[in-house]
């Protein structure tokens, strides 16, 4: 018993390999290079900073973006190096009208199962 406890503990004691670095940018980069001008971007940055923004431009180090704000600004240069994430916006989240649309077709069901309780009550 002793011997199968030793054995555990050496193998465990046993640093595991560190695991290859990725280079990070370079995966933003070869990832940016793949889209075409024009696509709308889910970024956000090392500094926590996060925006939806139309990809203009695609360079050796960084990409130009122009960021979707309710008040028109410049383009800005986006390194690659600040990105943490970067994610192709489909634009298929819920919307105001749908979720007006869903909370409608609820109430109308609640209210006719309703009706259809109080006239199966009311006929007794």
């Amino acid at each position: 018993m002793k011997v199968l406890a030793v054995l555990l503990v050496a193998t465990l004691g046993v640093p595991v390999p560190l695991m290859a670095q990725v280079n990070e940018p370079e995966i933003w980069r070869g990832f940016a290079e793949k889209l075409q001008p024009g696509t709308t971007l889910k970024v956000r940055l090392g500094n926590g900073q996060r925006f939806r923004a139309t990809l203009l431009q695609v360079s050796a180090d960084a990409m130009t973006l122009q960021p979707r704000t309710r008040v028109p600004v410049a383009p800005q240069l986006v390194r690659f190096a600040d990105v943490r994430a970067l994610e192709v916006d489909t634009g298929k989240g819920v919307g105001l009208a749908k979720a007006v649309a869903v909370g409608a077709a609820t109430a109308a069901g609640a209210f006719f199962a309703l009706m259809a309780v109080a006239f199966a009550v009311w006929d007794d």
